[in-house]
């Protein structure tokens, strides 16, 4: 009997163990709030609040510590501020969190969305806004997390943050991905193997995207006018794999610092301009520009870089790229009164191979070629249009605060 009694009770204690702990609120009307704490495993906390009258200001607030636990908060509404907090007794954590902030509902605006998850690995942040000025933040500092940020709406911001300095974290993904004028993107990944992607569709547009480590792959795409976009990867074997504008009057810069790196880029409309740097040895640019007016502006510093910049089906535009030491550089440009400079100089290294390629009429070429000691009037060079890069954007955000139950009581 004594046997099957303690059978029995080590039963429940396994049982126990696994237990899923699960806290769903509810709450119709404005101004609501919520305050949830879970420690444990397999947690899940559900929070919904409807906009009642119809202008939220409600506020969530979710804290788990554990593994494998979930969070969902569903705001309606405007003014609304959701924050989750999830990290790991012993990784892994397997974290994951959803926040949804006037889901279809345009009409919404002024809402804070922020989820922190730290250690482990495989956590997922899933932030989701609809409306103008909303702001949405993620910091994961585990491998193989996920981050997809969705924003429609105007003057929205995002920040990412994965992994920064203090841990060794790989195979990170983020997606952003915003519709709407005037918003803001801001990601920065620390590692090796990350992924990193935003796309943007509107007007005067804001996206910077930096990446520490090796093998990271980078996408950026816009579309609309008076765009701004920077990427900078430090490290060796990252790709920028497509940095893709369409619209008028568009910037991007590209940098990168290391060897074995990739740029492709490509601009399509008028009166845009390009940069791209790359300091290292066997580094690789790709750019075109479709249109008129446009500047391309290309630096690679090392040995053995190829750099092919090309200015297709239009007219007026301006092409100047440097080099030093055992490169190979080609312009093409195709259209009517097009300019290009191309410059090599050798700091002691092999010697260099350039092409400048111009079909149409009054096109202008230039091309130095320097070895150690060729000094050409002083080693001139002429022609150099860097000056945009202001960008900005995030910060803002805390609040979300909450306080009571019972103060005073």
């Amino acid at each position: 009997m004594k046997k099957v009694i303690l059978g029995a009770v080590a039963l429940m204690i396994g049982g126990f163990a696994f237990a899923q702990n699960t806290s769903n609120s509810t709450q119709t009307g404005d101004d609501q709030r919520v305050y949830v704490r879970q420690a444990g495993q397999r947690l899940i906390s559900t929070i919904d609040q409807a906009n009642g009258g119809g202008d939220g200001s409600h506020r969530a607030m979710v804290y788990q510590r554990g593994d494998d636990n979930s969070s969902t908060i569903d705001q309606l509404g405007t003014n609304n501020q959701a924050y989750v907090d999830q990290a790991q007794f012993t990784p892994p954590t397997n974290a994951s969190s959803f926040i949804y902030q006037g889901t279809n509902n345009t009409a919404s605006e002024d809402n804070k969305a922020r989820v922190e998850q730290h250690g482990g690995s495989n956590s997922v942040a899933t932030l989701t806004q609809d409306g103008d000025e909303n702001e949405a933040r993620t910091h994961q500092d585990g491998t193989d997390g996920t981050v997809n940020i969705t924003q429609d709406g105007s003057e929205n911001k995002s920040l990412v943050l994965q992994s920064l300095l203090n841990y060794n974290a790989v195979n990170n993904v983020a997606n952003i991905n915003q519709t709407g004028e005037e918003n803001c993107s801001t990601a920065e990944q620390d590692g090796n193997n990350n992924t990193l992607s935003a796309t943007q569709s509107g007007s005067e547009n804001i996206a910077e995207q930096s990446q520490l480590g090796d093998g990271n792959t980078a996408n950026l795409n816009q579309s609309g006018t008076n765009g701004e976009a920077l990427q900078i990867q430090i490290g060796n074997g990252n790709i920028n794999n497509l940095v893709y504008q369409t619209g008028d009057s568009n910037y991007s810069e590209d940098n990168q610092n290391g060897d074995r790196n990739e740029i492709f880029k490509a601009q399509t409309g008028a009166d845009n301009y390009g940069r791209i740097d790359q300091t290292g040895d066997d580094n690789y640019v790709s750019f075109g520009q479709y249109g008129t007016n446009g500047k391309g502006y290309s630096r690679q510093i090392g040995d053995n870089n190829t750099m092919y910049l090309g200015q297709f089906s239009g007219n007026g535009n301006l092409a100047a790229s440097y080099q030093d030491d055992d490169n190979y550089g080609v312009i093409s440009q195709d259209g009517n009164a097009n300019q290009a400079l191309l410059v090599q100089k050798s700091q002691g290294g092999l010697g260099h191979t350039a092409g400048i390629y111009q079909n149409g009429n009054g096109n202008m070429a230039d091309v130095l070629q320097l070895g150690p000691g060729g000094d050409w009037a002083a080693d001139a060079e002429h022609c150099f249009f860097p000056d945009p890069v202001q960008l900005e954007c995030p910060p803002s955000l805390p609040d979300v605060v909450i306080g009571a139950p019972c103060q005073g009581c």
